[in-house]
């Protein structure tokens, strides 16, 4: 987060599923000038949140500013004339049009509707400076993994690493990424993959 901070906050949030451990949605709210790209799932979540929060502070505001113009009718020497001061205002959010093809800024991005349990779930192909990057996100779903064309780098959780393989549909890729695994768990028949630690630094190159 500090990284982010000091590059003004120029940050878009791609978001595969609404679960906890993908996304926060309390604490994307806080953080200003960052956008998102997420199912309409998320996105309308969101938007509800925004909605019931700014209406919970304009009712606020509505009440100090009638509190002060009744204050402000009494007679005030200049040392002690009221002061009217307002609640911050609620961080607008920036959601991004979600489609199956989008466009923003150098990236173009191609998202492939996938199957997660009891939730609305994307995976999406991310084409960035030359580079062609795979984000499975929480899917075990292997329908699509043939419409991927050749990959710089994916990412792919352990269970869908394996339904890949065993379906012989492993996407290629010069590296694979397993992701979502736990502390010192062994990943079975991944010769070559990258099983990175929390903090660890992957080379796109």
């Amino acid at each position: 987060y500090p990284y982010f901070v000091e590059q003004d906050n120029n940050v878009t949030t791609l978001i595969t599923n609404r679960r906890e451990d993908h996304f926060d949605p309390d604490v994307f709210m806080t953080l200003k000038g960052w956008k998102i790209i997420a199912p309409p799932e998320v996105t309308g979540d969101l938007k509800k949140r925004y909605k019931g929060l700014n209406d919970a502070r304009n009712v606020v505001v509505a009440r100090l500013k009638s509190d002060h113009k009744v204050n402000m009718a009494i007679s005030w020497d200049s040392e002690t004339k009221p002061v009217l001061v307002l609640p911050e205002p609620i961080n607008k959010l920036k959601i991004l049009p979600f489609a199956e093809k989008m466009t923003n800024g150098p990236m173009e991005i191609t998202a492939y509707k996938t199957k997660s349990a009891q939730t609305e779930h994307y995976s999406y192909l991310v084409e960035w400076g030359g580079r062609k990057i795979y984000l499975a996100g929480d899917t075990g779903d292997t329908d699509h993994l043939a419409a991927l064309p050749e990959l710089d780098i994916a990412f792919l959780s352990p269970w869908l690493y394996e339904n890949a393989r065993r379906d012989n549909v492993l996407p290629h890729a010069k590296k694979i990424v397993i992701y979502q695994h736990k502390e010192n768990e062994i990943i079975p028949n991944c010769r070559g993959c990258i099983i990175p630690q929390q903090g660890e630094y992957i080379s796109f190159d």
